[in-house]
């Protein structure tokens, strides 16, 4: 049995005789991904204390996310997948024509291993919405998490709210695997071994890629300065390797030795992170 399902509609806007369901208008994340691209603040010794206690606080919350962000991921790869319907049904490339939209429903993989059956009632399910044109995807994709329970190693997760994700502009199908993809979770419920982990709003990079600022292989994190002003801190989750990326650069960080240089060999002195 499959987890995922969809509902289509590829209906040529333009050539259809019948009316047509219109395509549902995406949240705004421009605000958000323009934060992301271009942090405001200098990186220095004061921006690093700035930002300790917040950056240990979302990095651990991130290493739970990292199982919910792999199974949205995997949700949004299924559109690729070579026995998933096409958006256009004479074509098995998902060739996209006209303008409509798609649902994707993935059903949770539940808790405990090996995994329970698939059971959508059981183990919740996220569902996405994604819009297209002739010229590719649309930069938001958005729905939610339904009592999505998913295992991440010892860790039991429940997730529900509201998930936006922003892809970039114009992507194929194909191209999904190989792009950033910015995380923005709304009223949002994440209990890790019945534990509150995140009650609100977070949001995050999953970092791929060449074409963009964003450093690949890392996740990353938009960090507020007292200031009012940001920057955005990158890292890697299995090494816990990072850094951060502010208006002067980007600046690589030994994270034992409580150290960070930026390409130019300029260094500053940070303090020693839990991470």
């Amino acid at each position: 049995m499959h987890r995922f399902a969809y509902l289509l509609w590829p209906c040529l806007f333009a050539a259809c005789a019948e009316p047509t369901r219109d395509k549902p208008e995406p949240p705004d994340m421009s605000a958000l991904v323009t934060a992301y691209a271009s942090p405001t603040s200098n990186f220095d010794e004061a921006a690093a204390r700035d930002v300790e206690a917040l950056v240990e606080q979302k990095v651990s919350a991130l290493a739970d996310l990292d199982a919910i962000a792999g199974a949205i991921d995997r949700a949004l790869g299924a559109l690729a997948e070579d026995d998933a319907p096409a958006f256009a049904p004479e074509h098995q490339n998902l060739v996209l024509q006209g303008e409509g939209y798609a649902r994707i429903e993935r059903i949770c993989s539940g808790h405990g291993s090996p995994a329970p059956a698939i059971d959508k009632d059981a183990n919740g399910y996220l569902e996405l919405t994604t819009g297209y044109s002739e010229r590719g995807l649309d930069p938001v994709v958005f729905g939610g998490a339904v009592g999505c329970k998913e295992q991440a190693s010892s860790a039991a997760l429940v997730v529900d709210g509201q998930v936006n994700l922003y892809i970039g502009d114009n992507l194929t199908v194909d191209q999904l695997g190989g792009s950033p993809i910015l995380f923005q979770l709304d009223d949002f419920a994440l209990q890790a071994n019945g534990s509150n982990v995140i009650d609100g709003g977070f949001d995050f990079q999953l970092c791929r890629g060449t074409t963009s600022s964003c450093v690949p292989g890392h996740f990353e994190l938009l960090l507020g300065l007292p200031s009012g002003h940001t920057i955005v801190f990158f890292i890697d989750l299995a090494s816990k390797a990072g850094g951060f990326r502010a208006a002067n650069g980007v600046w690589t960080c030994d994270f034992l030795a409580g150290s960070c240089a930026n390409a130019s060999g300029a260094t500053v002195t940070i303090p020693e992170y839990q991470l």
